[in-house]
């Protein structure tokens, strides 16, 4: 507000004029008063946005640390199967082998008399190597599909860190 310059009348100032400064300086006190009062009705609604803002924020913090958590999870259960998968796996070749190299032994020292049983369990015997093979088919193919769950597990929190960005 600029200082209103009064011209003297009889008895001092003239009073229209600092009525009417008077009123004009009322104008502009209410105009600013209500500017002010907009101003802040503004400030609080952005408050409120902030803090909603905040609270989004930390929701979708939260989401992220469970999926990194369950992404973890996983890949340790993958791992663990992988290891309990190889294991066995080892253990049933190496059962297998065993079982094979006793029957084989067995089937030396009877071959004279029993030539055709052993022929017989040696094929019995094949056949179960076979069937540990299949086994170990099946663990690679388990192993696989959960490398493909993993990898879709990790497209997915890249996903959401890029909707978080």
């Amino acid at each position: 507000m600029e200082t209103p310059d009064f011209k003297r009348g009889f008895r001092g100032y003239d009073s229209d004029a600092v009525d009417q400064a008077w009123a004009e300086s009322e104008r502009q006190l209410a105009e600013a008063h209500a500017a002010n009062k907009e101003l802040r009705l503004q400030i609080n609604s952005l408050r409120e946005q902030n803090s909603e803002w905040a609270n989004r924020v930390k929701y979708y913090e939260q989401i992220e640390k469970d999926l990194r958590d369950a992404l973890v999870s996983a890949q340790r259960a993958a791992n663990q199967i992988k290891d309990e998968a190889t294991k066995q796996a080892e253990e049933l070749i190496q059962s297998a082998r065993t079982q094979s190299d006793t029957i084989l032994s067995e089937a030396k020292q009877q071959l004279e008399s029993k030539e055709i049983e052993a022929d017989t369990r040696l094929i019995e015997r094949r056949l179960e190597i076979v069937q540990v093979e299949e086994q170990l088919q099946q663990l690679s193919q388990q192993k696989s599909e959960i490398q493909t769950l993993i990898d879709q597990a990790d497209e997915y929190l890249s996903m959401i860190k890029e909707l978080l960005k």
